[in-house]
């Protein structure tokens, strides 16, 4: 799992561009494939890009690639350092004061490209990333999280810093925290994945199941729901969603690369530091229930429901869920 410590590249070319008006200065970052890829600011113009070398891809299709707010993406010939008049895709920032989350966003579709053994599957990539990060500006700053989102947010940041850390480094940790990439499930380790639900009810505690997909453990080895029972408490900011937030970053203070990979996770899942005043309401976890998935667990799958039928949203009460606990010395073995 390579680590590329993106927030010092931006610090230095940033720079370096402040001190030399008007101008584009590019890094370019090592790749899996070899091909060219390039991360580039204009300071002064608050002006953030990426430029990926396309020589050796006979047509990518711009038009498909998902648009949004913010965003502009062309072709274009150039050199850049040793690329001598390449074809280049240049994905850039067209919104001035958006820099700090475009520079998470180029960062994070750099990740993505770098870490590709061929460019032939470029196109479908970038694709997977515009569209995940897509949902994110539309609704970019205008959006804070509703309580109910505060509350499962809060529960996987548990997971995360209860679980997690104590077991694996802090980046290879965030780098499981796959459900704000709007996978299927929360965490994935290989073959296993993990599910995780909160509940502020006190009595017939239910946990609400968003699609048939989610507890569809098709290809996994394992497949774990984990339910956290969450006490919530009135203008308590010690214990609020952006308490949790400070105290992870702190953790994370000496390891940036990792601290970076958390920051574009939150922005992910609709965190912003624009609204951390606003969260108010303190969340205390008083237990804890840990659901192996497998034959017979209560659930709705893409396995069992008619064919033209799909997003489905249903509830399954804890009650019926008991025989499948397991305890969590057991479960951390399987992590």
């Amino acid at each position: 799992m390579r680590k590329i410590n993106f927030s010092n590249i931006w610090d230095k070319i940033n720079d370096e561009s402040r001190q030399s008006p008007n101008s584009l200065i590019a890094r370019k970052i090592p790749s899996i494939s070899k091909e060219s890829v390039f991360i580039a600011s204009d300071f002064n113009n608050n002006i953030r890009c990426l430029f990926i070398d396309l020589s050796s891809v006979k047509y990518l299709n711009t038009g498909k690639l998902p648009l949004f707010k913010g965003l502009e993406i062309n072709e274009m010939e150039l050199t850049i350092g040793d690329c001598k008049q390449r074809r280049f895709l240049r994905i850039s920032q067209t919104i001035p004061n958006t820099e700090n989350i475009f520079e998470l966003f180029i960062s994070d579709i750099c990740k993505d490209i770098i870490d590709l053994q061929t460019f032939s599957l470029l196109e479908k990539t970038i694709f997977r990333s515009l569209s995940e990060w897509k949902l994110f500006f539309e609704r970019y700053p205008t959006e804070f999280l509703s309580i109910s989102s505060q509350m499962g947010l809060y529960g996987e940041l548990t997971f995360l810093e209860k679980i997690l850390f104590p077991r694996y480094p802090f980046y290879e940790s965030i780098q499981y925290w796959t459900g704000a990439k709007r996978t299927n499930h929360d965490f994935q380790f290989n073959n296993i994945a993990v599910e995780i639900k909160t509940t502020a009810s006190k009595e017939h505690t239910k946990i609400h199941i968003s699609s048939e997909r989610q507890l569809d453990k098709t290809g996994l080895n394992k497949l774990f729901l984990i339910l956290y029972h969450i006490n919530t408490h009135e203008n308590d900011t010690e214990t609020s969603l952006s308490s949790t937030v400070s105290r992870i970053r702190s953790l994370l203070s000496d390891d940036l690369i990792a601290l970076d990979a958390f920051n574009t996770q939150l922005i992910r899942c609709g965190y912003y530091d624009d609204f951390s005043k606003l969260y108010t309401l303190g969340f205390s976890s008083s237990k804890c229930n840990i659901f192996e998935v497998c034959e017979d667990f209560p659930s709705i799958t893409t396995q069992t429901i008619p064919n033209g039928i799909g997003d489905l949203k249903y509830t399954i009460m804890v009650s019926a869920c008991v025989h499948f606990e397991i305890s969590e010395s057991d479960f951390v073995k399987y992590i």
